[in-house]
């Protein structure tokens, strides 16, 4: 199915190529992306060329390399930095997030001249509240995790999506339906970034996107998935 994967602010800015790719489809070829392991590391492009040659899971390019991160339901987050034409990709699962893989990564894009206000961001497809369900017990994990902006969004009922396409997640543990792009969100404006910076693509890897994006659902019926990449670089001005 086809599905608008693209971001308004990431395509107001002409020097940026970028995109959210089906699950399965192959990324760049000269694409440089980390051995991800829900880490908080941040590390440049040519310390991932050829692909995986570290653990990271946040690549910053300052040429015209794409940068890459694969997911099945965690955030890709894909960042442009329009002072010094630098972007970055992102893979924030839940862990990656609390751990200030975020944080990381704009911490790193300022330490070569960005600043946050300069700084423009798309949160891609990704499960979202409608289908992720947590434990009681992982609110107050979260409550206590330093960095963590609080009130955290959540739900008690599970919210209905009425843009599915196949069923939502059925509760599994009686827990509560966690919002990770909100808490994302709330992590960025924390670092400095303004709201209007930062888009969210609803598009929901477990109900919405196409057959294959979710690990979660590929555990709850066996389905089978496939890693979705995410990708930004800056134009060629050749």
């Amino acid at each position: 199915m086809a599905l608008n994967s693209r971001s308004p602010l990431l395509d107001s800015l002409g020097w940026v190529d970028y995109a959210f790719q089906p699950a399965g489809a192959a990324p760049p070829a000269d694409a440089a992306y980390g051995h991800q392991r829900h880490s908080a590391s941040v590390v440049m492009d040519s310390e991932n060329v050829p692909p995986k040659s570290c653990e990271s899971d946040g690549i910053i390019g300052t040429g015209d390399r794409a940068v890459a991160v694969y997911t099945a339901d965690c955030l890709p987050v894909l960042i442009a930095d329009d002072k010094q034409k630098h972007v970055a990709a992102v893979h924030a699962g839940l862990k990656g997030t609390l751990r200030g893989v975020l944080y990381r990564a704009v911490e790193k894009l300022c330490e070569r001249g960005a600043t946050p206000d300069s700084l423009f961001l798309a949160i891609g497809p990704a499960i979202a509240p409608c289908c992720y369900e947590l434990g009681q017990n992982m609110l107050s994990e979260i409550a206590q995790t330093t960095g963590v902006p609080q009130p955290v969004r959540w739900h008690q009922q599970q919210p209905h999506n009425p843009q599915a396409v196949r069923a939502q997640a059925q509760a599994q543990q009686q827990g509560i339906w966690f919002d990770l792009p909100g808490l994302a969100k709330q992590m960025l404006m924390a670092s400095g970034i303004p709201a209007a910076h930062i888009d969210h693509i609803q598009v929901c890897t477990y109900c919405m996107a196409e057959a294959g994006s979710s690990y979660r659902y590929n555990s709850h019926f066996s389905s089978g998935y496939q890693s979705r990449y995410s990708w930004i670089r800056r134009r060629s001005s050749g």
